[in-house]
């Protein structure tokens, strides 16, 4: 058996207004079209499509990789242009390694473009009609995918990350490698729920989520069941057809709508405990006067990188300015602006950062390039860049200031500038979840805060249209709680 593989990640944030171009994927992200460069790359890292390979490469299965195109920093909708040429590189690239039996996609399902709200359903619409291809197609996706029916109308099988802060990207691939091999035919149930939940309510070691998570473990046990995965979407996303859901991938249609149905309801009724865990200035100011000999995480929840927003927001810097020199050790904080960085490079002493326009002075104490490559239990091997850094030393401030932003929920982050983060008193993250893979640290060391950005967990504060508007907590009811669908 011939199996064909191919991974495209991106995330969209709608209520980013950039439009994000190819230079995402390359050279600032991953932009692979060759099978011996996808190998390649795929053995340095602890990808989907790195669990994928090593799985099949223990069976009878030949293998062929055609395309990888990842761009690790969510943002806007992808540009009309950057999004035909993805579509025309996967098909032109599926094309030159068909005919196979299965193809593996490992798409993460919350990609919008310019006039294209599904991109990932209609890639998938276009393997089936336009190349014709009718072998059987596996599907992994994020969690925090906005999983359609177009979507699933068109594969044999899907399945999803199990975790978040998102840690088991090979685990998924290897899981999507058996499915290949599996012989019964499945039906496709999806129960939409009409909720919204903020991403720091749904870690996947502890707390409601986590036991969602063990049910839909124990439901497999049903020799029925084929796949549960659960999806609290990616929130930030002003379409017509956004919603929390389960996904129940079973050998019969009644099994998998008892199933899906059966949890979509437990999930619902707990959504008056989501929380946000968000704390006010003042708490986090006492919290810091207090050392405990281990940083504390200072967790932009709104201008967070890792959802789509910018990293433009100076929040931290504008609440602790006034504290530089009584606080008791370093604070490592960081802001995207590039005209600042640009400004230092060219000379200038005092500078206004970040939304905010506030004006600080400080010594340099590092001018150079921002590379890395995250050693936390997320994202291994794999190398992020967030261009030319500047930061600035301001009593116990340490100021980041950098062209781009990216996934910087790693100490390596701040290490590449030099900056030791072990030994602060509190480092800033703009980041909800992926900060505790990173760090390696538990929730209890976060504080959370609200600030400027498109990624608030405040979800009242964005201006959702339409009827997003009748989404939980937008909306304290609903009509009809719980809608289901079935592939044909």
């Amino acid at each position: 058996m011939k199996v064909a593989l191919a991974q495209f990640i991106y995330e969209s944030n709608t209520f980013n207004s950039q439009e994000a171009d190819l230079s995402c994927f390359d050279p600032r992200g991953i932009w692979l079209t060759e099978p011996a460069a996808i190998r390649e790359w795929a053995s340095s890292n602890r990808s989907q499509m790195s669990g994928s390979l090593d799985d099949l490469a223990a069976t009878d299965c030949s293998t062929e990789p055609f395309f990888v195109a990842v761009c690790g920093t969510p943002g806007g909708r992808l540009s009309r242009d950057c999004y035909d040429h993805i579509r025309t590189t996967l098909a032109e690239s599926l094309q030159r390694v068909l005919p196979a039996d299965v193809l593996v996609l490992h798409f993460h399902g919350a990609v919008c473009a310019v006039g294209q709200d599904d991109v990932e359903g209609e890639l998938l619409e276009m393997i089936r009609t336009e190349l014709g291809f009718r072998g059987r197609i596996v599907l992994s996706l994020d969690l925090h995918a906005n999983v359609t029916p177009r979507m699933l109308q068109q594969v044999d099988v899907s399945t999803a990350y199990r975790t978040f802060p998102h840690q088991d990207f090979y685990e998924t691939g290897q899981r999507a490698a058996q499915l290949c091999l599996e012989s019964r035919s499945t039906v496709r149930t999806i129960a939409k729920i009409p909720a919204i939940i903020p991403p720091t309510a749904t870690d996947h070691r502890t707390g409601r989520f986590a036991a969602m998570l063990a049910a839909a473990r124990e439901l497999e046990s049903n020799p029925d069941i084929v796949d549960v995965s659960l999806f609290p979407v990616q929130p930030w996303l002003d379409i017509d057809d956004l919603a929390t859901r389960v996904v129940v991938n079973a050998v019969s249609p009644e099994a998998g709508a008892a199933t899906a149905q059966q949890l979509a309801e437990h999930w619902f009724a707990q959504r008056h405990d989501w929380d946000t865990g968000l704390i006010e200035w003042p708490e986090i100011l006492s919290t810091l006067a207090s050392p405990i000999g281990k940083p504390w995480l200072l967790v932009d929840t709104a201008d967070a990188t890792t959802g789509g927003s910018d990293g433009t927001s100076a929040e931290a810097i504008e609440q602790l300015w006034l504290y530089r020199e009584t606080l008791p050790g370093p604070v490592l904080l960081w802001v995207v602006d590039p005209e600042v960085v640009q400004g230092i490079k060219i000379g200038a002493s005092t500078v206004q950062f970040g939304l905010q326009k506030i004006s600080i002075s400080g010594e340099i104490i590092f001018n150079g390039e921002c590379r890395f490559t995250p050693r936390g239990q997320a994202y291994q091997g794999q190398e992020f860049s967030c261009g030319h850094a500047i930061v600035l030393r301001a009593g116990s401030l340490h100021i980041a200031v950098t062209e781009q932003g990216c996934l910087c929920a790693d100490p390596a982050f701040y290490e590449c500038l030099d900056l030791d983060p072990s030994s602060a008193l509190a480092v800033q993250v703009k980041s909800h979840m992926g900060w505790q893979a990173g760090y390696e640290v538990g929730p209890e060391r976060g504080l959370r805060f609200d600030g400027p950005g498109c990624t608030s967990v405040n979800f009242a504060r964005l201006p959702f249209t339409g009827s997003r508007r009748d989404l939980f907590p937008l909306s304290a009811s609903s009509p009809n709680p719980i809608e289901l669908w079935q592939s044909t």
